[in-house]
């Protein structure tokens, strides 16, 4: 009997992730769609902000793989619910080499973009480490999620944790009244409301907080506190024109 009650426990807590991280995932994906819609999604409908750059092809193709990735992202979740971990995993491996191709793209697209400045956002070498920093991050969560993909607790956290990252620019881009006179300290601690749901969630349903939101969440939270401290800095404003003369775009 206990055992009966254990196993029905059990399913109806996977039931509840599977509705959490897919919910979760339609999140940053929604978020990431309409913060980017006047400039990629719905470009052709919407007449660019005065002084954007022209969208070259290192734009273009940056665009379609992180647009992929949020596909996936909404994706993954979705086929767990289905039952179908066969295509689950198999889409997983491409993931793990799109993140990587995500991360050289990425980082040479924001190295570009200091060139043209970041619209909005002062200073283009301060304005940096912005992209900088969310990309690192985003590399180093997905890579643990790649590397604990047989543990899918952890693995599925990771996954949603370093997509924050790529929801973050979105966020700056939100058509919200006064939004912009936040930034950019909105659009960093916007996201940290898939944080604060993890945590909520995991001690509503388990009693405890899993340790990628007590670790994984602190370190994002203090990349945030930090960006913010140094990015004015001599040092980092070397190290942005060191980076910004290696590629011109």
């Amino acid at each position: 009997m206990v055992a009966t009650v254990d196993r029905g426990a059990q399913l109806r807590l996977m039931r509840s992730d599977r509705l959490f991280y897919a919910s979760m995932s339609a999140i940053v994906v929604g978020l990431v769609f309409v913060g980017f819609a006047r400039s990629w999604f719905l470009s052709a409908w919407f007449a660019p902000p005065p002084g954007t750059p022209r969208i070259g092809p290192l734009l273009v193709f940056h665009g379609v793989i992180f647009s992929t990735w949020a596909a996936l992202l909404l994706t993954q979740p979705l086929l767990i619910s289905a039952r179908n971990v066969r295509l689950h995993r198999r889409l997983g491996y491409a993931g793990a080499g799109l993140a990587a191709l995500m991360w050289i793209v990425g980082n040479l697209a924001a190295i570009a973009a200091i060139h043209v400045g970041f619209i909005g956002m002062g200073d283009p070498y301060a304005a940096y480490i912005l992209p900088f920093v969310d990309l690192q991050v985003f590399a180093v969560c997905t890579a643990l999620a790649v590397a604990l993909r047989r543990s899918p607790e952890a693995h599925k956290r990771l996954i949603l944790l370093g997509s924050t990252q790529i929801a973050e620019p979105a966020l700056a881009r939100l058509p919200l009244a006064g939004w912009s006179d936040t930034l950019p300290a909105g659009s960093l601690v916007g996201c940290d409301f898939v944080i604060l749901a993890g945590v909520v969630y995991d001690f509503a349903t388990r009693g405890r907080v899993h340790p990628v939101w007590v670790f994984g969440g602190a370190a994002v939270v203090a990349s945030e506190v930090i960006r913010l401290a140094i990015n004015h800095t001599g040092p980092w404003l070397a190290f942005a024109r060191f980076m910004a003369s290696l590629y011109a775009g």
